[in-house]
């Protein structure tokens, strides 16, 4: 019994740490082999069981006694940690803007933007400033302090059109 947990442990584990670290606790692996259970959960309970095995193991507890508190102990930290994830994963928030909604997003020049010269312009994204490099979508010259509206984007190079005073930035 030993060997098994000995296993376990050292299976889960660096499973675990690589979940942890990687920066995708919960590899919702999406296939049919983990959809009923998350990768993170067997990690979990893997590395708990091997863990409980072995160091009940060395404290001479009773192999009956030792297993079924291991799967306990183990069953509890997977089950918990399945609920942990679902639960950050429903609380996060991300602030990562798709280009497409960029599209229609007025803007301040920082730097002239023209045909031959690509600019900087200031844009509101997620409540935050932030610079992104700017092309006129037309031949136009457009100046620094001027006001602009993002047409599209383009391997991260806003296309932008001049507005007219009337419009103002909100």
């Amino acid at each position: 019994m030993t060997g098994l947990y000995i296993f376990l442990l050292a299976a889960g584990g660096p499973l675990l740490l690589w979940m942890v670290f990687a920066g995708d606790a919960d590899a919702d692996a999406g296939g049919d082999t983990f959809s009923v259970i998350p990768l993170s959960s067997i990690a979990f309970f893997a590395a708990t069981f091997g863990f409980v095995g072995v160091v009940g193991g060395a404290t001479g507890a009773s192999a009956f006694a030792l297993f079924v508190t291991a799967a306990v102990a183990a069953a509890v930290a997977g089950l918990m940690s399945t609920q942990v994830f679902k639960w950050i994963r429903r609380n996060s928030v991300s602030s990562e803007v798709m280009d497409s909604e960029l599209e229609g997003t007025m803007a301040q020049v920082a730097l002239e933007v023209s045909e031959g010269h690509r600019g900087k312009i200031i844009v509101e994204i997620a409540g935050a400033r932030e610079q992104m490099t700017a092309s006129p979508i037309d031949n136009s010259t457009i100046g620094a302090g001027e006001r602009v509206v993002i047409v599209k984007i383009e391997r991260g190079v806003a296309l932008v059109a001049p507005l007219g005073p009337e419009l103002k930035l909100e």
